[in-house]
């Protein structure tokens, strides 16, 4: 089920200095001529509420309620200022909806490409016409590769030409079929052997809010990320026990995950991470895991 508004898990008040708020308050002092401006918001959720304050002074003020969407509860208050007619208060009302939907959108943009960066998937989002829009770290080396070498690819009965021309190819097919098969998944090869998976699919865009995309998602197979990892220890002189750890951070367990699948002690898991961090250059498991991720 598809999500009608941006999702934030829990609805937090902007900071007192967030450049939106600001000039909403602005606004609202300019458009009603108030002497100050006080704006109160409530978050739906159980975070505390925020006070945002403009222009000097005290005294007698009219208090509006804005509809500032799902997730907040608006007051303002308007110091020395006449009563504002009903068309200015809807104005201030989707000023301020759209001040937090934009922020919202804002948080969750951020901690989209945080996310694509950690994960060894290499992801892009084409459009129509089989050009890029977005690449992820993991897509961002592939790319540097085709540039720097010819890698090649071929999936599916196609002849071996470079990859970016392969998956353009792809994603024209897929964005030119109906709502109904508009996915296409296969395994691409690349030299040495390299296999990965690969699922295009057509992402839709709402009416009239933009063009249409396609995403791609290249996942490593098994033995290939298999392979990577080996010759990642090797270059880093990996000892045979911070090689099965190096795997297990590859697959995305936790430290008492890790203890589990080795029977040995958290303690001794937190040991051997901290070798690999020194040996590899790397400050946390994260960067571990994304240098793991974009070895070739």
């Amino acid at each position: 089920m598809g999500a009608k508004h941006p999702i934030v898990l829990e609805p937090r008040c902007p900071a007192t200095e967030d450049p939106g708020i600001l000039s909403f308050m602005r606004l609202a002092e300019t458009l009603t001529q108030a002497s100050w401006v006080e704006l109160e918001l409530q978050p739906s959720g159980t975070s505390p509420s925020q006070t945002y304050r403009s222009g000097s002074g005290t005294g007698k003020a009219i208090c509006l309620h804005l509809e500032a969407g799902i997730a907040f509860e608006a007051s303002l208050l308007l110091g020395k200022a006449a009563q504002p007619a009903t068309d200015l208060v809807t104005l201030l009302s989707d000023s301020l909806k759209r001040v937090l939907e934009l922020r919202s959108l804002l948080i969750q943009n951020n901690l989209l490409s945080r996310a694509l960066e950690t994960t060894s998937n290499s992801v892009l989002l084409f459009d129509n016409e089989g050009s890029i829009l977005f690449a992820n770290p993991s897509a961002d080396q592939l790319l540097s590769r085709q540039t720097e070498d010819e890698l090649l690819g071929s999936g599916n009965n196609r002849s071996p030409q470079p990859l970016f021309t392969l998956l353009s190819s792809i994603v024209e097919q897929v964005a030119s079929r109906d709502g109904t098969d508009s996915v296409w998944n296969g395994t691409i090869e690349l030299e040495k052997g390299r296999i990965m998976a690969c699922e295009v699919s057509a992402v839709p865009s709402p009416a009239s809010e933009g063009p249409d995309a396609v995403l791609v998602t290249l996942q490593p197979t098994e033995s290939e990320s298999d392979t990577r990892i080996q010759e990642f220890a090797s270059r880093h002189g990996l000892s045979p026990r911070e090689q099965e750890v190096l795997h297990l951070v590859g697959r995305g367990l936790t430290t008492a995950a890790m203890a589990d699948e080795l029977g040995i002690s958290p303690h001794t898991i937190r040991d051997h991470l901290k070798h690999l961090y020194r040996k590899t250059g790397t400050k946390g498991r994260n960067e571990l895991f994304g240098l793991i991720s974009r070895a070739s």
